[in-house]
This record gives structure tokens, C-alpha cells and sequence, in this order.
């Protein structure tokens, strides 16, 4: 009795054969490899692979400056709104921050009157000083 696999070299034909002795492919081998082989995924997409996010704050004392610079530490953008701080407490809150962004190899822009981006080192900012708008 002869072997299933072999029942099928038998019963193809001289092209079919010589092809696989030349080639190498057994369209048998491809049929049982298609069955055991998982089918392929779809690609992973890396641009959904991390997501950032904006924090914006509104520190009034300086205590509140310390989740700003937390948050930068977890390597999130923080947009911090000075309105609700004095000037003097303001300009600390400012200064701490900008320590920290410096330590980070971050970034500050200021965006608006009282109002600051710091962004950690892996979060790149583009900045338009709307010089090319006529």
C-alpha cells in the first residue's frame, strides 16, 4: 500500500514533475503548507502605536508649577495659562518650568500673552510667525 503522499506523485504528469525536480516546487508541499501556515495580519499601523497627549494648566501658586513639571517628566506637552497666577508668582511658575524643560531637552514657546508650551524633548514643535502671510 502506498502512501497518500505518493499517490499524488504518481498520478501528475512529466511537466508537473520535472517543474518540481527543477524548481523545487511540489504544488502538494504549497497545499499542506497553506493548511498548517497561519494566515498573514494585516500591518500595524506604527502611527497608532503611541498617542500624545496636551495637558493645559492654569497654575495660581507655585505648588501647582509641580504637575506641570510631571507631566513633562511623563513626556507630555503642557500649555500653562499664567492668568489666574500674579505677576511675580507668574514669573517663578515661569522660571521653575523653564529649569525643567531645560534639564528635559525640551522646548518653551510662548503661544499668547501668559501663555507658554513646554514640550519634552521627543515632541517636536513647528512654530509659523505668520511672516510669509501677505
Amino acid at each position: 500500500m502506498q502512501e497518500p503522499y505518493e499517490e499524488g506523485i504518481a498520478t501528475r504528469g512529466f511537466w508537473a514533475r520535472m517543474k518540481d525536480r527543477v524548481l523545487g516546487v511540489d504544488d502538494l508541499d504549497e497545499e499542506v503548507a497553506d493548511e498548517v501556515r497561519p494566515r498573514r495580519r494585516g500591518a500595524i499601523r506604527l502611527e497608532t502605536a503611541r498617542q500624545l497627549c496636551t495637558s493645559i494648566r492654569h497654575p495660581a501658586v507655585y505648588n501647582d508649577a509641580r504637575a506641570v513639571a510631571d507631566g513633562l517628566k511623563d513626556g507630555r506637552q503642557q500649555v500653562v495659562n499664567l492668568d489666574r497666577a500674579d505677576d511675580q508668582m507668574a514669573e517663578r511658575i515661569l522660571d521653575f518650568l523653564s529649569g525643567v524643560t531645560y534639564a528635559l531637552d525640551g522646548s518653551v514657546e510662548r503661544v499668547g500673552d501668559r501663555v507658554y508650551l513646554f514640550a519634552p524633548a521627543n515632541v517636536q514643535v513647528e512654530v509659523d510667525n505668520g511672516a510669509d502671510v501677505r
